[in-house]
């Protein structure tokens, strides 16, 4: 090999060189452009399952929701003011709530809905969306966020005034 090269003249020495560049440069090419598109799929197919998962786990609360709607014991509708007051406690948030309704309403003639409406006063997203997240995946109170709204305080950046709707089905006695 070494005496195949010095009889190259320096001309098609450098051709030679730039040819193995150039080759070494499409190979790295593609084989850049097929880790890339290896990476995507992954990042894709990871998105799909996370999103698969929390549908699965949605799926699953709203059937335990329906179950103890059936049976109506496990909702526990005569501590639910209680169980939100310790939820607001544990987070740090009892201190700002300004109002804690709850409202009772009969439907179907079957069941018992009873809603606590809370309003959280002069706090940060954070607070609230943890109070939120704790409702939503808590297994032994089954209650439902039914809705939500926030508004920003405007002397204070980065406060908000926050008013959630709890809600919790019985079945009547």
């Amino acid at each position: 090999m070494k005496k195949f090269w010095e009889s190259l003249n320096p001309r098609e020495r450098t051709y030679l060189m730039l040819m193995g560049v150039f080759f070494l440069f499409l190979i790295l090419f593609f084989s850049g452009r097929a880790f890339f598109r290896y990476i995507a799929e992954i990042e894709e197919r990871s998105a799909s399952a996370e999103k698969d998962t929390m549908r699965i786990e949605q799926l699953g609360r709203e059937y335990q929701v329906l179950q103890a709607m059936k049976t109506g014991d496990s909702q526990q509708l005569d501590n639910m003011l209680s169980s939100i007051e310790q939820m607001l406690k544990t987070i740090g948030l009892r201190e700002k709530v300004g109002t804690l309704t709850p409202t009772d309403t009969v439907v179907q003639d079957k069941y018992l809905k009873r809603e606590v409406k809370v309003s959280i006063r002069e706090s940060s997203a954070n607070l609230v969306l943890d109070f939120i997240r704790q409702i939503e995946q808590s297994v032994q109170t089954l209650y439902k966020i039914e809705s939500f709204s926030y508004r920003p305080v405007l002397k204070k950046p980065g406060l908000y005034d926050f008013t959630v709707q709890i809600s919790g089905f019985q079945k009547k006695q």
